[in-house]
């Protein structure tokens, strides 16, 4: 990988790079809208998701420092590979059930998804909090284009 130096540190011509975070939100948006799927249907997966997704949002809110985050870096790192599992899951049921659709609109995916990214943006924006959240997020992301590669 290479880095840029930062674009205010100098008229380089580089947007910032998007933590790897926005790619399991947008994947999860993703699957959320045309998949929102689970164990026994989309449904499933969806509420699931969801749920993790509250998870995420509940532990990123009690982050206020870098002290803080580096306490909740476990329970982050867990939560985002608890995502990636229900991505990839939903996926497979996807791939095995081409023609199965979820039965309810969800609005709360929006809403949590949004959530999600503000206090992202929050925690990424603290001094270090950047570093943290690509570790925490590390071993997840590493599985998913794991998955991704092998399809």
């Amino acid at each position: 990988m290479v880095r840029a130096p930062p674009c205010h540190g100098g008229s380089c011509g580089f947007e910032p790079r998007l933590p790897r975070i926005f790619l399991i939100y947008l994947m999860l948006c993703t699957m959320l809208v045309c998949a929102a799927c689970a164990r026994q249907s989309l449904d499933d997966f969806l509420e699931e998701g969801e749920g993790i997704t509250r998870a995420l949002v509940i532990e990123l809110k009690q982050v206020r420092t870098r002290d803080d985050l580096l306490a909740h870096a476990a329970k982050l790192q867990q939560l985002f590979n608890a995502l990636v599992d229900v991505i990839i899951r939903a996926q497979e049921f996807k791939d095995l059930h081409p023609n199965a659709q979820p039965s309810n609109t969800y609005v709360n995916e929006q809403i949590m998804g949004d959530q999600l990214r503000v206090e992202l943006n929050r925690v990424l924006r603290m001094e270090g909090g950047r570093e943290v959240i690509e570790k925490t997020q590390e071993e997840a992301l590493n599985r998913l284009d794991t998955f991704e590669q092998s399809r």
